[in-house]
């Protein structure tokens, strides 16, 4: 038995030892092959993902010692967006306004948007001749490259590329021009008749509230308000904020101000390089796409009816839509409201424009108007509301002034150019704006290579520039009061002492 078990053993032992010569003898099985290509694949595809990580880091890195080496003061940068946190850091215009501050002695001083190499500067005398003298060096607002990254993909985000504040060049310059005499007073005072419409539903607003004695945020009535002028005058509808507590027109304006997750990881993924054409390729709209598509339609609609009605409402739609006309001489003979400059303005602009105005031009400067003017009117209405609650003095002053306005006027309501010739209302304004200002951060592209005044920095085509208004509106050096509300900050006097 024993010795017939010990054959058995070792006759399956030389069996398996046959299996494994002729396994390795006819190479490894179709599950191994299969095996390693998934591993190798996946190698790949790791090694991939790590030279596009180091590519990224040195692209991001590469000019972090530039202004160490030129010894001039700096925010030290830091991957990925240089030395900004836009994930945890808060927003962009208060961490501008605490990196100015911090270098507020400093006339100039380096920081990095990303991997972009950025100028802070801090004095008033450089700025001047920056925005004025030198202008034709820093014409654009962000660089055409940047303008790409973020606004590449569908119809919708190509809509706010096409904005004022996006354009560049000769294409700002030509649109600028084509649409800045929509903005000058003769067209100003023809939209007072909006605005009194408004101003008639906000006044309802607040005597409900005061009869109910609640508490109310003034943020959201303005903002109401704001919104409501800028719908009538500007798109020629009724936004119906003050009536309709679930107004579209309210849920999508304000969607256009928030910053959701998917926002910042569309912000991270565009500066990555060639996310351009990703977003290009696959017509991805990430700018608040549902509610850009809303405004659109709404503006596009408000076009369309205007032009088979050939109604006018002379409301900021019918005043661009006359830009893309044409024929302007029947226009400009019949507008009395028209003074000389408004005339020279629009003769200077007639058959010398290069770039065609089209519809898409018309939506997306509406877009920009609608982005420019509701929050910031709102939140300034709100402060200069509060100051007045707190300077009983101040709120005295400008009731006098308005009163006599409105008396003057026979008790109603006063013109245009009244409102606008009111000193006292003029320096309240001024002074809100100064001590809340709505938008502190401030930037420009260098377009051609220039060297900074009194100093040994050479920007190259391409880095940036940027000032904050708020460090700048709260510096001692140029105001008597800077940590109060004060509006003879505006008065004549103060004014002539004050330079810039």
């Amino acid at each position: 038995m024993s010795g017939g078990y010990g054959v058995h053993s070792i006759r399956s032992e030389q069996v398996d030892n046959i299996g494994y010569i002729a396994q390795a003898v006819s190479g490894p099985t179709q599950t191994q092959l299969q095996t390693r290509e998934g591993n190798k694949m996946w190698m790949e595809i790791f090694l991939g993902f790590v030279a596009l990580f180091l590519a990224l880091y040195f692209y991001v890195t590469k000019n972090f010692n530039r202004y160490k080496e030129l010894g001039v003061p700096y925010e030290k940068g830091v991957f990925p967006f240089g030395s900004y946190d836009f994930i945890f850091g808060g927003h962009f215009d208060i961490q501008t306004e605490k990196i100015h501050k911090k270098f507020e002695n400093e006339k100039y001083f380096g920081h990095f948007m990303f991997g972009k190499p950025m100028v802070g500067i801090n004095d008033p005398d450089i700025l001047k001749m920056i925005q004025v003298k030198d202008f034709d060096h820093f014409v654009d607002r962000t660089s055409p490259e940047t303008n790409k990254k973020f606004f590449a993909g569908g119809d919708l985000d190509a809509l706010w590329g096409k904005q004022l504040t996006s354009l560049g060049g000769e294409d700002w310059k030509e649109v600028r021009g084509a649409f800045t005499p929509i903005f000058t007073s003769g067209k100003m005072k023809g939209m007072v008749k909006f605005i009194m419409q408004v101003s008639e539903d906000l006044t309802n607003e607040f005597d409900k509230k005061a009869e109910d004695g609640e508490e109310f945020e003034l943020k959201d009535v303005f903002g109401k308000f704001s919104l409501d002028a800028l719908a009538s005058s500007a798109f020629g509808v009724n936004g119906e904020s003050f009536t309709n507590d679930k107004s579209v027109f309210v849920k999508h304006a304000q969607r256009i101000f928030q910053t959701k997750p998917i926002d910042i990881m569309h912000l991270i993924l565009r500066m990555m390089p060639g996310s351009q054409y990703v977003y290009g390729g696959l017509k991805i709209n990430s700018t608040a796409p549902v509610a850009t598509k809303f405004f659109k339609d709404i503006i596009t609609q408000s076009i369309r009816m205007r032009k088979e009605s050939k109604e006018r409402k002379n409301d900021l739609i019918d005043l661009m839509l006359d830009v893309i006309k044409e024929d302007h001489k029947e226009e400009a003979a019949v507008d009395e409201d028209e003074d000389q400059y408004e005339k020279d303005m629009k003769l200077s602009n007639i058959g010398k424009r290069k770039k065609q105005i089209d519809e898409d031009l018309v939506v997306a400067t509406a877009m920009v108007l609608l982005v420019a003017g509701y929050d910031t009117t709102g939140i300034t209405l709100s402060y200069l509301s509060y100051q007045l609650s707190k300077n009983e003095e101040v709120q005295t002053r400008l009731q006098e002034e308005i009163d006599q306005a409105f008396e003057e006027a026979g008790g109603k309501f006063p013109d245009y150019n009244v409102i606008q010739s009111l000193p006292y209302l003029d320096m309240v304004l001024h002074e809100t704006l100064r001590v809340y200002s709505p938008v502190g951060a401030n930037l420009r592209n260098c377009e051609k290579d220039y060297k900074l005044p009194d100093s040994n920095i050479y920007l190259k085509k391409g880095d940036g520039i940027s000032y904050n208004a708020r460090t700048l509106h709260s510096d001692p050096k140029h105001w008597s009061h800077p940590d109060e509300f004060y509006p003879e900050h505006f008065s004549k006097e103060e004014k002539a002492n004050r330079n810039p």
